[in-house]
Formats: C-alpha cells, sequence, structure tokens
C-alpha cells in the first residue's frame, strides 16, 4: 500500500519535469530551421558568390555582354529556304584580327533586294558570287548588325522588312554562329571586322552603303561608324539604331537581370566596374557624337529587354550634341505599347515610310557633303 508521502512526492516529479514537445511542433522547427539554411545558402549563392564570380571571371563577363549562343540552333546557312526566305547567298570573307596577324573567317548572308530576287533565281546556276551581285547590283546596300542570342539566320521578318529598299549584308559577329571561333570575342574585335567588312563592300560597289544596328547591334554599328570616320575617313550614308542603349553600363542598371543585384552594397564594383576594366564598354552616347551622317533611332515602349527610355536618351544626346547641320540629323521613332517588344518593331507598318523619309534624307544630307 503506497503513503501519501509517496503520492506527494510522485506529484512533486511530475510538475518539475518539463512536458514532451508534441511531435507536430518539432517537425515545424525542423522545417522552419532547414527553410532558413537554404535560404541563407541561395542568399550566398546568388548575391554573393555569382558577383563574386563574375567581378573574377572575364569569361563569364564575355558571355554576359554578348551571349553568343545559337538561336536557331544547328543552323543551316547554305539552305535559307528552310527558313521561309528566297534570294539568300552564304558567304565568307577573311578579315585580320587586331593583332594584324591571325586571320579571322566571318560568314555573312547577303539578302537580295526584292526587286532582284527573280534576277538572281534565274542565274542561280552561275554561281554567281558575291562580289559580282555587289558590283551588278542597282540597289543601295545595308550592312545589318545583329543582337545577342542569335545569329545571322533569325532576323529572317526583319529581313523581308528592310529587303524592300536595300541589298543586305547580314554578318555574324566573330563568336557568333560560324564566325570567328579561333579569336575572342571582344567589342574592339567586332568592331574591327565590321570596318573591314564595310571596306570590302564599298571596294566591290559604288552604290550608297548603310549600317543598321539592332540591340547590342546598335552599340557595335555606333562604334564602327566612329573608327570609319577617325581612321579610314569614310562616312556611310546613313546610320539606323533599332532598340538601341546609351552605355553598356545603363543598360546593366535597367536591364531585369541587373536589378536582381542593384540593391546591394557592393554591386558597382562586383556588377559594373570589371566589364568596363575588360574593355567591355559599349559607350554609343559617346561614340554617336563622332557620326557624321543621318541617324534614325526606333525604340518599342513595352521593350521589356532595353526600356524605351535608354534609346530615347541616346537621340537626345545625337540631337542635342552634334551639329546636325554638317553631321546630319536625327530621326527618332517610338512605338506603343502592341506587342512589339525588343525585337519586332519592324512589323509596324509604318517602318517602311520611316525608311523612305530617312533615305531621302541622306541623299540630301550626302548631296550637300558634296
Amino acid at each position: 500500500r503506497r503513503s501519501s508521502s509517496d503520492s506527494y512526492t510522485s506529484v512533486r516529479l511530475s510538475e518539475t519535469q518539463p512536458k514532451k514537445r508534441p511531435m507536430w511542433q518539432t517537425v515545424l522547427i525542423i522545417i522552419a530551421i532547414v527553410i532558413l539554411v537554404l535560404a541563407f545558402l541561395t542568399f550566398l549563392a546568388i548575391w554573393v558568390a555569382v558577383p563574386i564570380a563574375f567581378m573574377q571571371s572575364i569569361a563569364f563577363q564575355r558571355f554576359i555582354m554578348f551571349i553568343n549562343v545559337d538561336s536557331p540552333k544547328n543552323p543551316e546557312y547554305n539552305n535559307p529556304e528552310k527558313y521561309d526566305i528566297r534570294g539568300v547567298i552564304n558567304f565568307y570573307i577573311t578579315t585580320q584580327d587586331l593583332d594584324n596577324f591571325t586571320l579571322v573567317n566571318i560568314g555573312n548572308w547577303m539578302i537580295l533586294h526584292e526587286e532582284e530576287i527573280d534576277n538572281f533565281r534565274e542565274r542561280a546556276n552561275t554561281n554567281q558570287s558575291a562580289s559580282q551581285i555587289l558590283a551588278n547590283t542597282k540597289k543601295p546596300i545595308v550592312i545589318y548588325m545583329h543582337g545577342v542570342a542569335c545569329n545571322r539566320v533569325k532576323p529572317v521578318a526583319t529581313y523581308n522588312v528592310i529587303r524592300k529598299h536595300f541589298l543586305i549584308i547580314a554578318p555574324d559577329h566573330r563568336g557568333f554562329g560560324d564566325s570567328g571561333p579561333n579569336v575572342e570575342l571582344s567589342e574592339a574585335g567586332v568592331v574591327s571586322d565590321t570596318v573591314q567588312l564595310f571596306k570590302w563592300v564599298r571596294s566591290k560597289t559604288n552604290n550608297d552603303i548603310y549600317i543598321w544596328g539592332h540591340s547590342l547591334g546598335a552599340a557595335l554599328s555606333t562604334h564602327a561608324v566612329k573608327v570609319l570616320k577617325e581612321e579610314e575617313d569614310i562616312v556611310p550614308m546613313g546610320l539606323v539604331l533599332e532598340s538601341a542603349f546609351t552605355t553598356m553600363r545603363e543598360e546593366m542598371i535597367h536591364h531585369k537581370l541587373g536589378k536582381i543585384f542593384k540593391w546591394l552594397a557592393y554591386f558597382n564594383q562586383t556588377i559594373l566596374d570589371p566589364p568596363e576594366r575588360n574593355g567591355f564598354l559599349f559607350r554609343t552616347t559617346t561614340n554617336i557624337l563622332s557620326v557624321d551622317c543621318p541617324i534614325m533611332i526606333m525604340h518599342a515602349e513595352d521593350d521589356d529587354v532595353i526600356p524605351y527610355f535608354l534609346g530615347k536618351r541616346l537621340s537626345e544626346v545625337a540631337s542635342t550634341k552634334r551639329n546636325l547641320t554638317t553631321q546630319g540629323k536625327v530621326f527618332y521613332h517610338q512605338f506603343p505599347s502592341v506587342g512589339y517588344k525588343h525585337i519586332s518593331l519592324t512589323d509596324d507598318p509604318k517602318v517602311p515610310g520611316y525608311i523612305n523619309e530617312f533615305v531621302q534624307e541622306c541623299m540630301e544630307a550626302n548631296k550637300a557633303r558634296g
């Protein structure tokens, strides 16, 4: 028989012993700890490791600047009909690398003016070269510089608009498509190739030559026009900039990827400054001051890659900091948010009229220059 003292002792022990936590509470605590640890590791990976890796790796910076991936994949350059375009010649030119020793093979598409497509088809079996076509065409020429994440096959829709006005030479930049896999991809290198391509075209024809750049290609085009003037004393008839930015630094700040890191105290030191130290400048607002031909800038308000206000700001710089009388007028066309976004503004029905207006101004400006 238990005594009253034993009962009292057991009661006291039960009161002093901690109560066991329910299993569901334990599970919740473990889950919360795991989530916190994963969140911390994710923070370290995204907002610490990535900026540091970007700061330290030139290869990482180069890829982010150019995004030189094939789109479409496995392109068939000698089979343009696969991409619903005809009157196209695939050809190559050789340029000299910046060291003046290494040769660079640059792949190009020549897209004939739509009025000359049938002539080309009639003579398709004569192996007519790109050089011969340039010598015989009566149409003005435009060198079209594409942007990132594509090759010379992708802008077919744009080609079909532009070819109503020009014969198009569309190169792949070194490191893109099948161009220059043996040389370093850099702003200076692409600009050098473009200058040499322009001179090659100029050596084959006396027709007017324009340059048209889209996105990153707009920055490269503007830089090339500057070099043509300052080093070769050559001025193209006109420069068209589609979906352009001011500087790479500003584009990185406003790009959706840049916004992920923009709030970091070390954003400048790890993201913005390193590319500039390694020559990835793309300072279009500076280079455009040396452009001595008329300029047309076009941008869509719903561009989700390069904000339209950067294109507008570029047009303002070109309009206010150049001598419009001696260097050429600036045309700026802003398209409403109707779905054109970054790559489709040439679908707008007003674009052909804008091109005609621009070409007319370029001819008048060229006549005034004598």
